[in-house]
């Protein structure tokens, strides 16, 4: 009966998996085909609606194939296999619609300097080396070399490719702890949510941190894979050689992320000596990481004192605890206020911005948690006995990472503890998806005989569902999440490219918030951090922008610059009504413009009186 059920399963699967391949590919051509034209405020909103459609029957397909069992003999491993591989195609046209859809880059602020200093070194003007952490910028140059693509397309590639990455290591992660293949399915949808994806200093955009983050996931995989296979004791095992090579590529994507690591290899190495004292019966399995903690230590400590990172680091941490015992500190608790304050006057509150970007966080944190004081608690189970000390080093990491984060959180004026965040969400997500793993687990023992179709699997399916596109709806900055789309388009790189080449060279910029600091960066290559350009406060526009400086300007303005405070930021810094103004203010004369780029020339009134 069982495996007549099994043979007349098997075609509705194929059915079934065609269907959902079909609809990604349906989905992908769709995308293609329907380039950005200019510069889009939301990518979920711009992209057709057919796009989203075939990810959704795709994605579900996944899901059903992989977890929701089609008859009682629920036997179709292949088929089970093909289901992750149909997600992870779903997750890389989702993560890829930047390219798929023609942008010319993605990406603001860091994200232009990193396009700068990737042009650097691609013409020549300045070494690799000569970066502090020059990983995503090298990767950059040699897909372009490689490929033949510009540097702008190119740098979305390696944004690209850690993504996948980080959905490829977590669940390979999860399979070596608990070597389970319904552990690695669980883990594999557990990565597609991204968590450490917060679009608050960590982003889907170039940004060397975020990009080391998710290459982390390649070192926890081979932290996992040294602890199963090197019980030997070899010190220069293959798998060994690799993870100290894998270190060492952490700490060239970003030091401080190796610094970060370091806090929770530590830890683990800690928990590692107490056992062995205590003569832990399972201690002596795994092998002490204590040489690959020392190696991590010396390449960071070799590679960060040419850069000054010491001296820097210390004097930001000894003047922000200063500053918190003296209370004369802007800490992150008057930064959420602030924020708060601005959420509301444009409708918002700090509890509905919070579950659109942390629930899903929540919730894998939750489940983490309680795995952890299952572990800490020496909770009797012979499911948890196969992995509890691996769980147990994953716990101490986490742990030993909870400090760094509230230093930065005490430290004035600064959102670095998102990236600590985000790296916690990485031991969270692995946590988080060993502990479904164990629930499942447990309702299937308490099922009846084990007869009955069993209801775990299936409602497992739907809650992740529900968490995927609450977490994928805000890994993209939109208006959703009150931001708008870090999207350069083309014509916005060639007006500033224009403009930059033809500009007086005693003549500086001005421009909204930031203003084109971060474009010189990108068409310019600088080395150092352009900050020649001036960025335009509200009260020039009332007061008129040529009475506020005593010698001409450029001002750029662009059409990203009015859609983000007009529509994302509904007027909060700048009006509608005050952006008009800018054109219709004296000795301001338009003298460039391609529909996305507007430069203006601003003649200084001070000067004019003088004359």
């Amino acid at each position: 009966m069982s495996s007549q059920s099994a043979v007349d399963d098997d075609p509705i699967r194929k059915l079934v998996l065609a269907i959902g391949f079909l609809a990604v590919s349906a989905s992908a051509f769709v995308a293609h085909t329907n380039p950005a034209t200019g510069y889009e405020l939301s990518i979920y909103t711009m992209t057709p609606w057919a796009v989203w459609a075939g990810l959704l029957v795709a994605l579900s397909v996944s899901l059903a194939v992989a977890f929701v069992p089609f008859s009682r003999a629920h036997r179709h491993q292949w088929s089970r296999s093909i289901a992750l591989v149909l997600g992870g195609l779903v997750m890389a046209v989702f993560v890829g619609l930047p390219i798929v859809r023609g942008y010319r880059f993605y990406g603001h602020y860091d994200a232009l300097t990193h396009l700068g200093w990737a042009r650097g070194i691609s013409e020549g003007t300045f070494l690799p080396f000569e970066l502090f952490y020059p990983g995503i910028h090298t990767v950059t140059v040699l897909i372009n070399a490689t490929v033949g693509i510009a540097l702008s397309r190119s740098m979305l590639f390696v944004v690209f490719f850690a993504v996948l990455l980080f959905c490829l290591f977590v669940p390979l992660c999860v399979g070596v702890i608990v070597r389970d293949w319904n552990a690695v399915a669980i883990a594999a949808f557990s990565a597609f949510l991204l968590l450490p994806i917060t679009t608050i200093s960590m982003n889907l955009s170039a940004h060397a941190m975020s990009q080391a983050v998710l290459f982390s996931s390649v070192l926890l995989y081979l932290f996992a894979k040294y602890l199963r296979t090197d019980r030997d004791g070899r010190s220069f095992s293959a798998v060994g050689v690799t993870f100290a090579l894998g270190s060492a590529a952490v700490v060239l994507y970003h030091p401080q992320l190796a610094a970060h690591l370091l806090v929770a290899f530590v830890a683990i190495g800690l928990v590692q000596f107490l056992a062995r004292r205590a003569d832990h019966d399972r201690a002596p399995e795994h092998p002490a990481l204590y040489g690959q903690v020392l190696f991590l230590a010396v390449v960071f400590l070799v590679w960060s004192s040419n850069y000054g990172f010491f001296a820097g680091t210390a004097e930001y941490f000894l003047g922000s605890v200063i500053e918190f015992v003296l209370g004369t500190g802007g800490g992150a608790g008057d930064t959420v206020a602030t924020q708060g304050t601005s959420l509301a006057s444009i409708g918002g509150s700090l509890s509905g911005i919070f579950f659109k970007l942390f629930f899903p966080s929540l919730v894998f944190s939750l489940l983490a948690g309680g795995l952890v004081f299952a572990v800490a608690g020496r909770l009797s189970s012979q499911w948890l006995d196969r992995f509890r000390l691996e769980t147990t080093y994953l716990a101490a990491g986490l742990v030993a990472l909870g400090p760094v984060f509230v230093a930065y959180f005490l430290a004035s004026g600064s959102k670095m503890y998102f990236r600590v965040f985000g790296l916690m969400m990485v031991f969270v997500t692995v946590l988080g998806a060993i502990a479904i793993h164990g629930l499942l687990t447990l309702l299937s023992a308490r099922r009846s005989g084990g007869r009955g179709p069993p209801v775990g699997r299936p409602l497992m399916a739907v809650a992740v569902a529900v968490l995927l596109v609450l977490s994928l709806l805000a890994v993209f900055p939109s208006p959703y999440i009150y931001k708008a789309s870090p999207h350069v388009s083309e014509q916005e790189l060639h007006g500033y490219e224009s403009a930059f080449a033809t500009q007086q060279s005693d003549l500086a910029f001005i421009g909204l918030r930031n203003g084109p600091n971060r474009y010189d960066d990108a068409i310019n290559g600088n080395e150092q951090r352009m900050h020649a350009h001036d960025g335009l406060p509200p009260s020039v526009i009332e007061d008129g922008v040529s009475n506020e400086y005593e010698g001409d300007r450029y001002l750029a303005l662009t059409r990203s610059d009015y859609e983000r405070e007009v529509i994302a930021y509904q007027g909060l810094r700048y009006s509608e009504r005050e952006l008009d103004r800018i054109t219709a203010s004296p000795n301001v004369n338009r003298v460039q413009s391609n529909g996305e780029f507007t430069l203006y020339y601003v003649t200084s009134s001070g000067e004019s009186e003088a004359a």
